[in-house]
């Protein structure tokens, strides 16, 4: 009887179809490291977080599974996202529901494995592959041990991998492409989550070698000549081929205006791994990109002249003075310049009611102020994510929950979000004048009913 190995996960080993092309998830990959006596089972899917998995999708792998089946738990990629409320899935609650996922399968007699998740194409200034998942694959790591389940590092494993290749050569392992390079894609995609073709198998790859390490998987089990062959070494970038790129910021002679940037607006505020995108005058076949006359990188146009573009690695903090040229079959184009800044540290935000310490009713208005181009204000109260607030041009940002505070003291944490940076949390202390929860008044009105667990309001209580 054939043995199944199950992906449960979010849309990074999920499969993916010739209309999703070039992505692919490294969990359809997996069948073809294995021998026939298993089949893989691929019940991994986009955007999903362990909370809407864990009634969504696993009863139905519950009720599939046979004992001796193998069950990859893949969470984490998507429960991180603190920019979005719906999907946020805070670190306790994410431990609690890994364990709950390890009791479930291995009471139905299979083998759970926690994997925790791959790591994005996001590199340093100076090149250092960068970890974009906060506390989360420590967060994996920590339940496999107090539950003594298997657990594949992919985080450690990716961004081992990441480095050994670097930022010239990473991006052909994703679903990363130029305007007019991809027929899906004629204004090019920028992905630094989902990986293609290439990437995918080289991804399953380490999963199955980790999953012989851990003796989840015998040798026996494995087709071995494809799991050990060498890795594909991707070829460098297309951009990083330009012969002598810089003569091209010398021409005498110009032919066609120059590109416009669009994104980011001209001086605005960008994070350090800003998209930029814009036109180009038909005729235009390739973009050059400089600073301080050394050249950064190129992208194709597609055929209607628009294109976008990012760097291979991320900008410093501060102001950017961006040049950008056009290659096209007649000539050179003129000289874009375009000036952004680029923040990498984002500021807490300042809290100015109810003030430190002081008495409020049992709604509390909170307000305040944060750096000037912030777009948005989360509070948290113990890890759990109660609200949150966009910010006005000004920075100014106010915050009143759906729901009443119950009286007496409070310790909230406000987080200032910009892009995918996030800052440190400001602890802000208040006390709430109410009505006590043993008092008589409780009593009176009981045949209304009070606002029930199932709401739209935060913060998750338990029931879907």
């Amino acid at each position: 009887m054939k043995r199944t190995v199950f992906v449960l996960g979010d849309s990074v080993p999920a499969p993916r179809t010739d209309d999703e092309a070039p992505m692919a998830g490294w969990g359809q990959k997996l069948e073809e490291l294995l021998v026939s006596d298993y089949e893989v089972a691929n019940y991994a899917r986009s955007a999903m977080t362990s909370r809407k998995y864990f009634t969504e999708r696993f009863p139905a792998m519950l009720n599939r599974m046979q004992r001796g089946d193998v069950v990859l738990i893949g969470f984490g990629c998507v429960d991180h996202m603190i920019h979005n409320g719906t999907r946020y899935v805070p670190v306790p609650e994410y431990q609690e529901l890994l364990r709950l996922f390890v009791t479930h399968v291995h009471q139905e007699g299979g083998v759970p494995v926690l994997v925790t998740p791959m790591a994005r194409y996001a590199f340093s200034e100076h090149g250092e592959v960068v970890n974009t998942l906060g506390d989360y694959p420590r967060a994996m790591a920590d339940v496999a041990a107090h539950l003594g389940v298997p657990l594949v590092d992919l985080t450690g494993r990716t961004m081992q991998l990441w480095a050994q290749l670097g930022p010239t050569r990473l991006r052909r392992y994703f679903c990363w492409t130029d305007a007019g390079e991809h027929p899906l894609h004629p204004d090019g995609t920028i992905d630094s989550t989902h990986l293609n073709h290439t990437g995918a198998v080289e991804v399953a790859r380490l999963v199955v070698a980790e999953l012989c390490n851990l003796g989840v998987l015998d040798k026996s089990e494995v087709n071995v000549p494809a799991l050990v062959e060498p890795a594909v070494m991707p070829p460098v970038s297309g951009e990083f081929t330009v012969q002598a790129p810089e003569s091209a910021l010398h021409y005498a002679q110009r032919t066609g205006p120059a590109p416009v940037i669009t994104k980011p607006a001209l001086g605005g505020l960008a994070g350090p791994m800003v998209k930029l995108s814009g036109s180009a005058e038909p005729g235009t076949n390739y973009l050059l990109f400089f600073a301080q006359g050394q050249y950064l990188g190129g992208t194709g146009v597609g055929s209607t002249g628009q294109w976008s573009w990012r760097r291979s690695v991320s900008w410093a903090a501060g102001e950017h003075l961006v040049q950008c040229v056009g290659l096209r079959g007649d000539g050179v184009s003129e000289v874009a310049e375009h000036r952004f800044s680029v923040l990498t540290v984002v500021p807490a935000p300042v809290v100015t009611a109810p003030a430190e310490g002081a008495f409020a009713g049992p709604r509390p208005r909170f307000s305040g102020t944060v750096q000037q181009g912030v777009t948005k204000v989360v509070l948290m109260e113990r890890g759990v994510l109660i609200g949150a607030t966009g910010v006005n041009d000004k920075g100014e940002w106010a915050f009143t929950h759906a729901h009443p505070w119950h009286s007496g003291t409070h310790t909230i944490e406000v987080i200032a979000l910009f892009g995918a940076a996030e800052s440190a949390p400001r602890p802000h202390t208040f006390k709430v004048v109410g009505i006590p929860e043993d008092s008589p008044i409780r009593r009176l009105g009981v045949t209304r009913g009070a606002c029930g667990d199932v709401c739209e309001h935060r913060p998750f209580t338990g029931d879907w």
